[in-house]
């Protein structure tokens, strides 16, 4: 029995041995492989994948060495789109500079006067034409160019003789009795000559060919394109990665092209250098002015590029009686020169700064508010047309009830459009072609309707806003405080331009009101226990801003607040929202502004002025529903004007506060940046005293922001004030200073 059950498993080992054998030799067609050559070879085959299919589950197939494995299946990484690069189209003839990432005049023929890029044929001085040929101005007949400007030929050597209306030609002035001509300052008298002072830096430089290599040294060539504005970064001894993007992008503005030696390359140099003043004063060769009129000598005064140890020619007089005189023997003990007067100094013109055209029409309530204060004004006119147009999907029943019962005007005979255009070019188009425009908005707007493309920050931007506003008084006794919350986690969406608002407004007084950064608290995401240190808290009224008030007693304070806002459900109290926060429990985790106008009462200082950058609706969503009206009144404002206390808040109850898109900021911030800068002190509105008070400057940006809202949203945004007297705000310095 033994014996037989042996020979019965050894029977059966070999049949499944049989069958496996037979198995691996049908594996190329289970896997979908043609079997080609001998049978021994397709069963190597296949045995061989299957090992590796095994053994090897996740290595990569199909390869060259096996192209029909279909074992196993692999996911192909899926690769992100291509962000597509925004092109940003100017004028004619502006040019795209991708590396200062602005619009710059580089053409031929072309150069900047007065912000404009107009043709150097229309910048030719008077007596004098472009030539084609030269391509530069040259002077009429009978005129040669002396100091810049074509005067009549042989004028160098006319004596000033008042009763005759002769004058002197630089480099010559009148004398302090005003009946001679002598040499003006950095000039002195040579043989009847006015020549140059012999500063020895002056002699270094000359002016070079186009062929000739200005500079070896590398850290120059980069701070030259950190002058232009090119280079970002500091200047570093050898040329880095973004040295040679800057240089590059350089070159592409200016059409130089392929330069095979790199920075060394001459005419890459004389025009680089030709944009950075500061820099070029430390070569020893100076690049000449291509495609301008370069600016020649005045009588008397030696031409450039003459050899050393000649005496130079001049204008108006032969070679040879200069030769003549460079032979005069001088004497050797010379009498002393007479003591030159400095030429008087003459000051740039000033340029005017004028008033919004669209800030001599103001509303009802405005007009009042200005007449009532300061009396008639002789351009301010009463607004008449105050309408806004019809928002899509409203029903005949529901614009009558507005219109009866809210007192909107709707706007009946207008252009409509549908995009969000800037005020200015809304204007610009009304003025042009004697038409109303509207902007009709939908049913839903969402609240950053344009977002800002530029990766620029806002705080760089609107430098134009006060850029040519005179600037404000350094005043020692000025506390800000500045609040940006835009990062909300707990249940609350994100304000988008608070970061930005709070940075623009940081900018203006640092950098135009005189701010001294050691008297302003800036705070980005602040929690309430932030909010509490600096303010205060409901039983101590000390933080903070008290203590910064201890060492300047009598000081003005300037608080900003740009983020969210809320009202409790009862309408019985208002709060400022800190990042912490948490929807629908403003009582417990937002600041009272109850409780912050008392303790700003209550240290010390001479006026306070608050601006808030919020709404107080309970709906803190990402839409506006047009027309925007203000459906519940909120506590906002202080129940009873305080003392020494004015409060501005961008809207009015529960409206949506709007967004400039051309700046990135809140809308109330950004009229409210142009108003403190000077332009509220402005007529109509203001009386140019150079004191910006709470009146002017509350009627200049509530109007302004009630106008934009209307033409380039179709929406509705009133700002408010609460206010005791008419405080002083800021100051400016007149124009000119």
């Amino acid at each position: 029995m033994a014996t037989q059950s042996k020979g019965l498993l050894f029977l059966s080992l070999m049949a499944g041995l049989v069958l496996a054998l037979v198995s691996l030799v049908s594996v190329p067609e289970v896997f979908g492989q043609q079997s080609t050559g001998d049978t021994a070879g397709a069963a190597q085959s296949g045995s061989f994948n299957v090992a590796q299919s095994y053994y090897y589950p996740y290595y990569r197939y199909p390869n060259r060495r096996y192209p029909n494995y279909r074992y196993p299946q692999v996911r192909k990484k899926k690769r992100r789109p291509r962000k597509r690069r925004v092109t940003i189209k100017c004028a004619f003839p502006w040019t795209y500079s991708r590396g200062l990432r602005k619009c710059i005049c580089v053409r031929d023929e072309y150069a900047v006067s007065g912000g404009q890029c107009v043709k150097l044929a229309d910048l030719c001085p008077l007596n004098a034409e472009w030539s084609d040929a030269a391509k530069k101005c040259l002077c009429q007949d009978g005129f040669a160019e002396t100091g810049g400007k074509c005067a009549p030929t042989g004028s160098g050597f006319t004596e000033l003789n008042p009763a005759q209306g002769t004058h002197c030609v630089w480099p010559r002035v009148s004398s302090q009795t005003g009946t001679a001509c002598t040499c003006a300052l950095g000039y002195r008298e040579d043989a009847g000559l006015c020549v140059r002072d012999g500063n020895p830096v002056l002699e270094q430089r000359r002016h070079t060919t186009s062929d000739e290599l200005l500079t070896d040294d590398v850290a120059l060539v980069q701070q030259c394109l950190k002058e232009a504005g090119y280079l970002r970064t500091s200047v570093q001894k050898r040329m880095g990665k973004k040295a040679w993007s800057a240089y590059w992008f350089f070159k592409q503005d200016h059409s130089i092209g392929r330069t095979p030696k790199g920075v060394h390359n001459a005419k890459a140099q004389q025009r680089l250098f030709t944009l950075c003043p500061q820099a070029s004063t430390k070569l020893t060769a100076l690049p000449a002015a291509t495609g301008q009129l370069v600016k020649g000598p005045a009588s008397g005064a030696p031409l450039p590029g003459a050899p050393a140890g000649k005496k130079p020619a001049t204008a108006g007089q032969p070679r040879s009686q200069q030769q003549q005189a460079a032979l005069t023997p001088v004497p050797a003990n010379p009498e002393p020169a007479p003591k030159v007067q400095p030429a008087p100094e003459v000051k740039a013109p000033i340029k005017p700064v004028y008033a919004r055209p669209e800030a001599g029409c103001l509303p009802d309530d405005l007009y009042q508010l200005i007449v009532k204060t300061y009396g008639g004004r002789p351009k301010l006119k009463r607004c008449t047309q105050t309408c806004i147009a019809m928002p899509a999907n409203i029903t005949k029943r529901e614009a009558e009830a507005y219109e009866a019962k809210q007192g909107i005007r709707w706007c009946r005979s207008c252009i409509e459009i549908g995009t969000h255009l800037p005020l200015e070019d809304i204007l610009t188009i009304e003025k042009g072609a004697n038409v109303q425009v509207c902007t009709r908005p939908p049913s839903r707007l969402p609240k950053w309707a344009a977002p800002n493309r530029t990766k620029r920050p806002a705080f760089t931007r609107v430098r134009a806003l006060y850029r040519a506003l005179p600037p404000g008084v350094d005043d020692q006794k000025t506390i800000a405080v500045i609040i940006g919350n835009g990062s909300y986690n707990k249940g609350l969406p994100a304000n988008a331009s608070a970061h930005s608002s709070a940075g623009a407004i940081y900018s203006l007084l640092t950098e135009h009101l005189g701010y001294q950064q050691e008297n302003i608290i800036d705070l980005r995401d602040a929690s309430l226990d932030d909010m509490t240190k600096v303010f205060g808290s409901a039983e101590d009224h000390h933080g903070d801003l008290s203590k910064l008030l201890k060492n300047k007693p009598d000081a003005h304070v300037l608080v900003y607040f740009a983020g969210h806002a809320g009202t409790h459900a009862d309408l019985s109290a208002s709060y400022l929202l800190p990042v912490d926060a948490v929807k629908y429990r403003e009582d417990r985790t937002g600041y009272s502004l109850s409780q912050l106008y008392s303790n700003l009462e209550k240290v010390g200082a001479k006026s306070t002025l608050v601006m808030l950058e919020a709404n107080f609706a309970r709906d803190l969503s990402e839409f506006v529903f047009p027309p925007n009206l203000p459906g519940l009144q909120s506590k906002a404002l202080p129940e009873k004007p305080i003392k020494g206390l004015t409060v501005l808040t961008a809207s009015d109850g529960d409206q949506k506060t709007l967004d400039d898109p051309k700046f990135g900021i809140g809308l109330f911030t950004r009229y409210l940046i142009e108003g403190l800068a000077g332009r509220a002190d402005l007529a109509p509105i203001g009386n140019k005293d150079r004191r910006i008070d709470v009146i002017e400057l509350y009627a200049y940006t509530s109007h302004m922001v009630r106008l934009t809202a209307r033409k380039s949203f179709g929406l509705l945004q009133k700002p408010t004030v609460s206010r005791s007297g008419n405080l002083r705000v800021s100051r400016v310095q007149a124009q000119g200073q």
